[in-house]
């Protein structure tokens, strides 16, 4: 069958093991031991179709062999949602780019699914148009894999999910069909946002777009951390709704800081950026807004205009922090933003029991919620070490747990946390629909639908509380 498929992708389908390797991973830092020693990562055939048809070919093929397939593009996340655990064949799909149309009427744009926010974006730019929202990883993720793994980032704050701006899909099922879907078909958009790629091979777009328009940035120093989720509420209440608005946490800011980043000399509290678009009334609007919530609060206090114009500018560079490795760990949760004063108090009593600095930075999300990512420094190359300091991974998601939060995207390694991120209905019509659509199950098996064995509750529990204990008692380093 791999021969077969060879034969017609030519050099686009490769068995080298050198090029299979390369698809084997993805950003997570996971020990070799632990992938190795659970899954079959390393895929038998990669290959790159150009164009719908190919695509179509090679999942009937897969099809009717029952091998596994496994969609690819900018792999720029940290679950292996795009990494293979049974090995089978990894579908590059690269070559899937371009704007296909741009409707100014209708203000919507079609594009092939593995285009880059950042290449849509420049394009859209051109014609005085752009996107509604799009990744803090914009310069390699793509529209297709942000609709396939959840979608809030940029921009979402003001307009929603990438999920609720796009009107159509074409996508082509496991086994060969192509389909046209919208917000009304059965199966229907809703159902592949934040899919992982389990439903079929996504190829192009319809999405909202809006016009290009003059942007105000501020960056507020708070004093006191606690206040930051009330600054936040504040500062989305005014009758001016912020395109994006972030924070970020004294240490974490103090770690950019020695890596040459400075946003000025913060010793302690934390900072939000706020961030509006719109007419230049609108925009008038806001800086009063702005100025009213920092005028009432003697702990909140302006940085000047360039200080914020610098932080938006590094908008796409977040994990920048990442270049005073050797590695970091760490856990993205949504929580209310009511409950963001309580979980910083909790997560840093966790690091204070368990030797760990957490360091803290988000993104507010739509209905007053905020997205949370907090890491912690490791040494991948210290393998037993670091294996060990993996526990506190469940720390940071049983902290978020306990103030409402549930883990932000499912992949792999957020599988044994399903009962947190969905109601137990939801997911078994989450099954179902897999059932319906992907019979044979051959569709980035693994991930979304149910933990592997090793992963099931209690037993992922109770063994990540014990090596929690042991990093607790013996204050492992690295």
């Amino acid at each position: 069958m791999y021969e077969t498929l060879k034969q017609k992708l030519g050099e686009r389908a490769s068995d080298a093991p050198m090029e299979r390797a390369l698809y084997s991973r993805d950003l997570a830092p996971v020990p070799s031991l632990v992938v190795e020693s659970l899954f079959r990562t390393m895929p038998d055939l990669v290959v790159r179709p150009a164009n719908d048809d190919e695509i179509a070919d090679v999942m009937r093929t897969a099809h009717r062999k029952s091998i596994p397939v496994t969609p690819r593009a900018g792999g720029s996340t940290v679950y292996f949602n795009s990494v293979p655990v049974k090995g089978g064949i990894v579908m590059d799909l690269n070559l899937i780019q371009g704007v296909v149309d741009l409707n100014e009427n209708a203000m919507t744009v079609k594009v092939r699914a593995a285009t880059t926010f950042e290449a849509l974006e420049s394009w859209l730019n051109k014609h005085g148009m752009a996107c509604q929202s799009m990744p803090s990883s914009a310069p390699v993720a793509t529209v297709g894999g942000w609709l396939n793994t959840m979608g809030y980032g940029i921009g979402s704050l003001k307009y929603g999910s990438l999920a609720s701006q796009v009107r159509s899909i074409d996508v082509v099922l496991p086994d060969g069909r192509k389909k046209h879907l919208t917000r009304v078909s059965n199966p229907s958009i809703r159902d592949y946002g934040g899919s992982d790629g389990t439903l079929g091979i996504v190829t192009q777009i319809e999405l909202d777009v809006r016009k290009q328009s003059p942007m105000a940035h501020y960056l507020v120093h708070v004093q006191d951390a606690r206040q930051t989720g009330a600054v936040m509420n504040a500062l989305c209440s005014r009758g001016t709704l912020p395109y994006h608005m972030h924070f970020a946490d004294a240490p974490y800011l103090h770690s950019l800081g020695a890596l040459g980043y400075s946003l000025g000399n913060i010793a302690d509290g934390s900072l939000v950026a706020v961030d509006f678009e719109g007419a230049e009334s609108e925009l008038a609007r806001a800086k009063c807004s702005v100025e009213d919530v920092v005028g009432s609060n003697a702990d909140l206090s302006l940085l000047p205009e360039d200080m914020a114009d610098m932080e938006w500018n590094e908008r796409f560079r977040a994990i920048r922090i990442k270049r005073g490795g050797p590695s970091l760990l760490g856990a993205e949760m949504t929580l209310p933003t009511f409950r963001l004063t309580v979980y910083l108090d909790d997560i840093r009593e966790s690091g204070k029991r368990f030797g760990f600095e957490p360091l803290i930075y988000g993104h507010a999300c739509p209905n007053h919620h905020v997205t949370v990512m907090t890491v912690f420094t490791a040494d991948e190359t210290k393998t037993l070490p670091y294996i060990i300091n993996l526990s506190l991974v469940k720390k940071i998601h049983d902290a978020g747990r306990r103030n409402g939060g549930v883990p932000y995207g499912t992949g792999l390694w957020n599988t044994p946390y399903l009962h947190r991120i969905v109601e137990k209905k939801e997911l078994e019509n989450m099954r179902k629909l897999k059932s319906n659509v992907d019979p044979s199950g051959i569709m980035n098996p693994g991930k979304t639908y149910r933990a592997p064995f090793l992963f099931n509750r209690p037993g992922f529990a109770i063994g990540n509380n014990v090596l929690a204990e042991v990093r607790r008692l013996v204050r492992i380093k690295g």
